[in-house]
């Protein structure tokens, strides 16, 4: 049941855009996705940035090329949601929320 106290708990409104993830939502995302390799290159853009975009073209059903200019740039939005989906990261993500909130 929604209250006065869960609606502030839940709002998403002092976030750039409402599909971005809130710091407690992150510190249960992160883990989940890849480090900073210790070789190569430093990233140009921060994990939290990509995942941003990429729940920002999912929620909204928009084309990766119609992302903001503030997100990073869409080929690369796009190649790191092609990895998690690629690599499994996506189905660990659910698997994880739905086991947490069946058992909680």
């Amino acid at each position: 049941m929604w209250t006065p106290t869960t609606r502030a708990q839940h709002s998403r409104a002092w976030l750039r855009y409402g599909s971005d993830v809130n710091d407690a939502e992150w510190q249960i995302l992160s883990p989940f996705l890849p480090p900073p390799s210790s070789c190569g290159c430093p990233r140009k853009w921060e994990m939290r940035e990509i995942v941003n975009a990429i729940f920002y073209v999912l929620r909204g059903g928009v084309a990766w090329s119609l992302l903001p200019k503030d997100f990073p740039p869409w080929p690369t939005v796009y190649r790191w949601f092609a990895r998690f989906r690629d690599d499994g990261a996506w189905e660990r993500i659910n698997h994880h929320l739905v086991m947490s909130t069946a058992s909680g």
